[in-house]
């Protein structure tokens, strides 16, 4: 199940009554209108941000260090804290 979150930002005058006008012509709530455009601009964009994203120098780090002989990025367990009590 994906959980939503809260994003507030402030437009301009001339934005908002754009959007209350759009909001009146089609019978939809500004929140639900403004969602819909964000979910069609990331769509529209998804390929660059991931393809951006795959190509980040960071990804070549990742199994380059060694630990005890090992390439820790490696090991299931790699990042795995052990906690003890005292």
């Amino acid at each position: 199940m994906s959980s939503t979150k809260h994003v507030q930002t402030e437009i301009d005058e001339s934005l908002y009554s754009m959007l209350k006008a759009l909001s009146l012509r089609e019978g939809k709530p500004i929140k639900e209108i403004l969602k819909e455009a964000i979910e069609e601009y990331l769509r529209r964009n998804a390929g660059i941000t991931e393809e951006e994203v795959e190509k980040d120098p960071i990804w070549k780090a990742f199994g380059v260090v060694e630990l005890k002989g090992r390439k820790t990025s490696h090991d299931e367990d790699w990042g795995v804290v052990e906690w003890r009590s005292h």
